[in-house]
């Protein structure tokens, strides 16, 4: 069944993405909310705590203009209106495209080379 997801308030939302668990918006105002699964950290909100019900603002991205988000099975992704990617959560198989397979609970930026 579809309902109102009224935490979000009055914000005009612009996208919407959604992994296996967990989803994410972003505002006309370029703010990023995330809630749902949390295992992997895919939510970016600096822990793994396991479930987050109810939208959330990411505060480490607050300041910066978001234009795109995208999510995977248990990884979220996000480009900067200045271009810059950030990626998050799980990362068994190098999906952060960070050169590396470690988890990320907090945005890190990948630098392309």
């Amino acid at each position: 069944f579809c309902r109102l997801v009224q935490e979000l308030g009055d914000r005009i939302i612009v996208q919407i993405a959604c992994g296996d668990q967990h989803a994410m918006a972003l505002s006309r105002g370029g703010e990023l909310f995330t809630w749902g699964q949390n295992t992997h950290g895919q939510l970016g909100v600096g822990s793994q705590k396991t479930l987050t019900p109810k939208p959330q603002l990411v505060e480490r991205l607050k300041g910066i203009p978001l234009a795109q988000i995208a999510a995977g099975g248990a990884h979220s992704t996000t480009v900067s209106l200045s271009g810059a990617v950030y990626s998050w959560g799980k990362n068994s198989f190098g999906q952060l495209g960070l050169g590396d397979t470690k988890g990320k609970t907090t945005q890190t930026q990948i630098v392309i080379t």
